[in-house]
């Protein structure tokens, strides 16, 4: 079972680092985490023998891209707006939230707005989803100020939608300290409706994005098992792996 609304973090921030590592090469990296890590105490208290679930984001950026090109442009600083659920596709409902991430380097912080999709209209514009969303939202006043700046500045629109399955591990110590490893990376290039089952694309078959979520420094033994895995930082995040991908796909067709 996915996080539940009540236990998902609303603001933090911390470090994120990114990594791609072989499917094949999963068990044995699981193995060289655990005397480290436990699987997340959440999905454990659930009682259902899972110990993944799934994620869906749908990035909204502008027309020209500004949010997948701000690392290529050298901004250290950045920022994207996602809509996220815990589950394998949007439905009326769902729990969801209106995520702000913001990232300077290495350092992220992060607002989510809660909201529901019971009032979103099945046939209502892609366009206006945003915009529509952003009336529903449980949140402070400033969150939802930043926003809707947001999208009134760059006309943000629905671009990606991403869905990958989600193992978590947390230290044994210290829950905030977390690894995850997403595995059958999807997308689909500017759905056509929010709600209901999408058809998507694989991306980067064979590969899985290990992250580390920490509000230190990572830890001695973490930097030995990159070595050992020959495991190199990635600088794009999922949103930019997976729109770059379809991109390729759209632009030269096999």
């Amino acid at each position: 079972m996915a996080p539940s609304r009540k236990r998902a973090p609303l603001h933090f921030r911390r470090i994120e680092l990114k990594y791609m590592l072989r499917d094949a090469d999963i068990p044995r990296f699981i193995e060289r985490i655990l005397p480290y890590t436990q699987p997340d105490p959440f999905l454990v208290e659930e009682n259902t023998g899972r110990r993944s679930y799934p994620v869906t984001s749908l990035y909204f950026d502008s027309v020209d891209l500004h949010s997948l090109y701000e690392k290529d442009a050298g901004l250290l600083s950045r920022r994207k707006i996602r809509l996220r659920t815990y589950e394998p596709f949007f439905t009326p409902d769902s729990f969801a939230f209106i995520e702000i991430k913001r990232r300077h380097d290495a350092a992220v912080s992060k607002d989510r707005l809660s909201l529901s999709l019971q009032n979103v209209a099945p046939n209502l514009p892609m366009s206006e989803v945003l915009f529509a969303l952003l009336q529903n939202v449980e949140a402070e006043q400033d969150v939802t100020h930043e926003a809707h700046t947001l999208e009134s500045w760059f006309n943000l629109q629905p671009t990606t939608l991403v869905n990958y399955n989600r193992t978590p591990f947390v230290g044994m110590q210290d829950r905030r300290f977390r690894i995850t490893i997403d595995s059958k990376l999807q997308a689909r290039w500017k759905p056509h409706t929010l709600i209901g089952e999408q058809l998507v694309s694989e991306c980067h078959p064979g590969m899985s994005v290990v992250e580390l979520k920490t509000n230190h420094a990572a830890p001695a033994w973490f930097h030995e098992i990159l070595q050992d895995f020959d495991l190199h930082r990635v600088a794009h995040s999922k949103y930019a792996l997976s729109t770059l991908a379809l991109r390729e796909k759209l632009t030269w067709p096999e």
